[in-house]
Parts: C-alpha cells; sequence; structure tokens
C-alpha cells in the first residue's frame, strides 16, 4: 500500500472543495415541474422513471388476466351447463307409445325383422263387463260363439330369427323347433296373447261342457279326464301369471244407491293395444301354417 504524506492529501482535498463550492454557486431552486423534468433527466433519473412505467403497466396486465376466464375452465362450465340441460329435457319428455311398447316387450327386436310392435296402436275405451251385459264371447255355445272363439285363437305361427333367439332367454339345447327349411332357419313361434285366448276359450268350453251344454266332445279336448283336467289347470296357471305379470292398476269405482245398494263398476276405463291391428298384421305377416 503506498504511503502518502499528509500534506499531500490536504492540497487534493482541498481542490475538490474548491470545484464542488463552485457548482454550488451556480444551483438555484425552481417551482417550474417542466424545469425539474429536463433537470431530474438531465442527470441520467429518465431510466428510473420509464421503469416505473413500465411496472405500473405490467401490474395493470396481470389485473386484467386474473379478470379474464381461463378458456378452458369457460369450456368446462359450458359442457357442463349443456349436459344438465340435456338430462332435464329427458326427465320431462314423455316417451311415445312406441317406445313404451319397445320397453315392455323382450321381443323387441320384432321392429327390426317382422314388425308387430309397429302395428301396436293404442286406444283408450270403456270396458262393458257389467254381470248383465251381452256380447258375441259370452254365453251357452251356439255356431256363430263358436266361430267368433275361434277366430280369436287359431291363428298362423311365425318364424323367430335364430340370432333373436337369446332375446327369449333360449339356446339351441333348448331343442326349439325349426320351422321349415323352405321358410327359413328360424324357429316356430306364435304370439302370447294368441295361446292365452286360445286358454281362456278352453276354459270356457270346460265349464259349458260340465253342463252339457255341448252334444259330443268340444274341439281341442281329450277323451282322457286326467288329459283335460291337466289342460285346464295349466290354462288356470298360465292366465294367472299373465295377469299377475301385465297388474293392471286401473282404479274399479264403487257405484251407490240401486236395488242392490253399493256394487262395484266394472265399466273401467283403459287404454289398450288395438287388438284389429294386431289381428291383421299376424294374418298378413305369418309364415307357418
Amino acid at each position: 500500500m503506498e504511503f502518502r504524506p499528509s500534506h499531500l492529501v490536504t492540497r487534493q482535498f482541498a481542490q475538490y472543495s474548491t470545484v464542488k463550492m463552485e457548482e454550488i454557486k451556480d444551483y438555484s431552486p425552481t417551482n417550474d415541474p417542466e424545469n425539474f423534468e429536463d433537470d431530474y433527466s438531465s442527470t441520467g433519473h429518465s431510466s428510473q422513471a420509464d421503469l416505473a412505467n413500465m411496472l405500473r403497466f405490467s401490474n395493470q396486465q396481470k389485473s386484467w388476466r386474473r379478470h379474464l376466464p381461463c378458456p378452458l375452465m369457460g369450456a368446462v362450465c359450458l359442457l357442463i351447463v349443456l349436459a344438465t340441460i340435456n338430462i332435464f329435457l329427458l326427465l320431462i319428455r314423455t316417451p311415445t307409445d312406441a317406445q313404451c311398447t319397445k320397453q315392455l316387450s323382450t321381443y323387441f327386436f320384432l321392429t327390426l325383422a317382422a314388425p308387430a310392435l309397429e302395428a301396436v296402436e293404442y286406444e283408450e275405451m270403456d270396458f262393458t263387463a257389467i254381470f248383465n251385459s251381452t256380447s258375441i264371447y259370452r254365453g251357452p255355445p251356439t255356431p256363430e260363439r263358436e266361430k267368433a272363439w275361434t277366430r280369436l285363437t287359431y291363428k298362423h305361427g311365425i318364424e323367430v330369427p335364430a340370432d333373436k333367439l337369446a332375446l327369449l332367454n333360449r339356446t339351441d339345447l333348448d331343442h326349439i323347433k325349426h320351422v321349415p327349411t323352405s321358410v327359413g332357419t328360424g324357429y316356430r313361434g306364435i304370439l302370447e296373447v294368441f295361446h292365452q285366448l286360445h286358454c281362456l276359450n278352453m276354459i270356457r268350453m270346460y265349464t259349458w261342457w260340465q253342463v252339457g251344454k255341448y252334444p259330443g266332445l268340444p274341439t281341442g279336448f281329450s277323451t282322457s279326464k286326467l288329459k283335460n283336467r291337466m289342460h285346464i289347470d295349466h290354462c288356470f296357471e298360465s292366465l294367472r301369471m299373465s295377469l299377475q305379470c301385465h297388474g293392471d292398476v286401473t282404479p274399479v269405482l264403487i257405484q251407490t244407491g240401486g236395488p242392490v245398494g253399493s256394487k262395484a263398476d266394472f265399466r273401467t276405463h283403459h287404454k289398450c293395444r288395438n287388438f284389429q291391428k294386431l289381428e291383421d298384421w299376424i294374418d298378413n305377416n305369418w309364415s307357418i301354417n
């Protein structure tokens, strides 16, 4: 380290002080903002002002971005709103009769293969089932009455496509009978409603036969009393299961007054499948005698 004599240091300080004092003599305060800015800029502080402006602009940008929704979040919110609207519309939408029919039938593929369900139409009607009402289907056997019941029950068969057998909870292992090869490769079948009507007709004939209203053995009966009894019991059971399966919940009202007092009003109001449409379809689309 270089050692300087004290008198040299004193001389240099005196020279520096003289220069600074001369600069101070030229200084005069001012209240003029323009002169202040000029003086401030002239001292090299303009860069600090620019930096302050940049920081202020940056903060404004950050604040703006904070208030701007994220595009991804906005898209997610839009999807949630649309999904909610769609679910609401599905819940309030009333299904068509055709949709209800398909929903309640295991054999819904008929609408594609052999459209029996497309023949299903609905109509509202009052039943006429009071005790003293008349009908072609009520009463002791007559030639006209037997023909009417025969028209209801003896219908042609249909072909169930081979690839649809599983819909009926069956497989080839169940030994289901095929249609003739001249018809196709599917299986024989009849619509359940016509089997149920057949059973109802068998019970009707059996009751009248028991009281001697048939001159001979009714059509479809055996000479074996045991076989006849088994057949009738089968029909009772089949109709019982069908009635419980469909479970009609239509209210039966009670009427008051009259000679017998209170009685059930069996003129119940129903929404029914148009049976004539089903008959027409099976008559026009059968494949097996």
